[in-house]
């Protein structure tokens, strides 16, 4: 329990130094004042002029407007030369763009795209405007290439270089240390779970949790229009947003799937498989330029609030069939936490968007604190589940090892034993197999005891370990029954290390002379059996070891007369 609190600790106070990190990197010093045009605006549109307009109701009157229409948006900028590096910056939505500053061309973007009927998305522009000492006039033409490309519009700043970028990232400083805390810990634990997913194939569900982290990350980079003020997109941005977007609900279904193998059931694999190809299907509409991912995202949010009903469906049903083990339940809890702030994000959003309600700090709040709720259920869970799995491989490995170890000598058993020859049927190796069978035992057990006859196991099995070390795999397979098998290229030390062997009893009977220990052995090659059959070889090799032990009790008989 405490390991679980201090590694969450651990993640949280890594949260908070990100979010520090960001906050004074991007503090603005303000040199001079960063200025917000959000009123004075005469637009041109349809050969209408609109005179002194705010940035709302430029957004109430850019909601109808079409493809291949052009805006003039006009104003008055201050001075510029009370700054060293006086800059503009503005959104542009679905359209390319021309800034003439006092009827001169600064700016031209995207306009070639036009002809083309490439895509253009959303984008940041960043207009150096030239020191001059008195007011300047501004235009900003706009060349709209999607219909609705303006449900909303963003006030411009105006200001020092430095602090018009520093003020909009910090004014989005939460979805920005929101996006790189998830993407940083998505590669972290991407890296982590593939190198547990030898040993626990069933840690699948957080692999693609990890590969979510990270399309989440760049998905709020590119939604909140953060990325490409320190990544070059080339005009990509917004096709990166759709795109990590889109793949987000395979990767969610994946998620599920993996959880108590719902894979398995065929309605959870038509909904997911249905869901999935559509996601993928409007991908491709938007790269063969058959439909734009902005046109079909109607489409996509149908998809993705029907994974979000789905998915609660499913957690409520297998919580009450009691079938997720707790590490799930967390996990899962945090997915739905997600798909509800993504779903009321997009509510509130909408209501934004049609002047029903205010903009608010919700749009840039909700998701990331939703995303931050689903990076640590999946740290609780990742927690619970490698150290739940680890402490259940231990235990397997204990039972595994009761199994198939001697329960004195702690040697390999004969159930090891057998599954060791029937390993070497199943190959092609060349082998050696050694039968060791100790002489003596049944005397010493009747004469001493039986904790005496142990004695001489414990000991013969140490001396065994010794002299083979891991040359070889070595068994107790009976009661005063050893063996021992080598491979290549110990073939030839085969009479080396069994002269280390009854050389090293003889030195225990020396320093311990209670009872007499010695060992009788015999071995044989699999090239001597026709087909290398191991148990035909470990007979042959037997046979040799008695005709051992016979000769061991014919010198001892003559010893004795003499």
């Amino acid at each position: 329990m405490y390991k679980r609190i201090n590694f969450l600790i651990i993640a949280l106070l890594t949260f908070i130094v990100l979010i520090s990190i960001c906050h004074f990197l991007f503090l603005p010093k303000y040199t001079q004042s960063v200025k917000t045009l959000d009123n004075g605006w005469t637009v041109e549109h349809n050969e209408k002029t609109y005179e002194n307009m705010s940035s709302e109701s430029i957004g109430k009157l850019f909601s109808s407007i079409k493809k291949g229409e052009v805006v003039k948006l006009s104003n008055t900028l201050p001075q510029s030369s009370d700054y060293t590096f006086p800059t503009l910056m503005f959104l542009s939505r679905y359209s390319a763009v021309e800034v003439y500053i006092d009827k001169e061309l600064f700016l031209s973007k995207y306009t070639d795209y036009l002809n083309e009927d490439r895509f253009i998305g959303c984008t940041y522009n960043v207009v150096t405007i030239p020191l001059k000492d008195k007011d300047t006039q501004l235009d900003i033409y706009l060349y709209i290439s999607e219909d609705s490309a303006y449900s909303y519009f963003n006030s411009p700043t105006y200001g020092e270089y430095h602090d018009v970028v520093r003020a909009f990232i910090f004014k989005n400083m939460f979805p920005l240390a929101t996006s790189i805390f998830l993407i940083i810990f998505g590669i972290a634990f991407l890296i982590i779970t593939l190198s547990f997913y030898k040993t626990l194939p069933s840690i699948l569900s957080q692999l693609f949790s990890s590969i979510l982290f990270i399309f989440l990350g760049i998905w709020m980079l590119s939604y909140f229009r953060l990325i490409d003020f320190f990544i070059n997109t080339y005009g990509k941005a917004t096709e990166i947003e759709y795109l990590s977007l889109y793949i987000m609900v395979p990767l969610t279904y994946l998620i599920i799937g993996c959880i108590e193998e719902h894979y398995k059931d065929w309605i959870f694999l038509v909904i997911a498989s249905t869901s999935s190809i559509i996601c993928i299907f409007l991908i491709l509409l938007h790269f063969t330029g058959i439909a734009r991912m902005n046109q079909t995202l109607r489409y996509f949010q149908c998809i993705s609030l029907m994974c979000s009903v789905f998915l609660i469906v499913i957690i409520i049903k297998d919580i009450k069939q009691k079938k997720l083990l707790p590490s799930e339940i967390i996990q899962l809890i945090g997915l739905v936490f997600f798909s509800f702030s993504y779903i009321i994000n997009f509510i509130a959003f909408t209501l934004e968007i049609l002047h029903i309600v205010p903009a608010s700090l919700v749009t840039v709040r909700l998701i990331p604190m939703g995303g931050l709720i689903f990076v640590f259920a999946n740290l609780i869970n990742y927690f619970i589940y490698i150290s739940e799995s680890f402490a259940m491989r231990k235990e397997y490995a204990s039972l595994t090892h009761l199994a198939y170890a001697d329960g004195l000598t702690d040697l390999p058993n004969r159930s090891r034993y057998d599954k060791y020859m029937a390993d070497l049927d199943s190959g092609s190796d060349d082998y050696c197999i050694i039968s060791l069978d100790l002489n003596g035992l049944k005397e010493i057990n009747d004469k001493s005891g039986h904790a005496a006859g142990d004695k001489y196991l414990l000991e013969f099995s140490s001396v065994l370990k010794q002299c083979f070390e891991d040359k070889g795999f070595i068994a107790r397979i009976g009661g005063d029954e050893f063996v021992a098998i080598l491979k290549e290229p110990y073939f030839e030390e085969v009479d080396n290390i069994l002269t280390r062997l009854k050389d090293a009893l003889e030195v225990k009977n020396i320093l311990y002379p209670g009872f007499r220990r010695s060992v009788a052995s015999g071995y044989a090659f699999s090239t001597e059996v026709p087909q290398k059959d191991s148990h035909s070889v470990y007979l042959l090799a037997d046979k040799r070891m008695y005709e051992n032990k016979k000769i061991m009790h014919a010198k001892l008989g003559i010893a004795a007369r003499l």
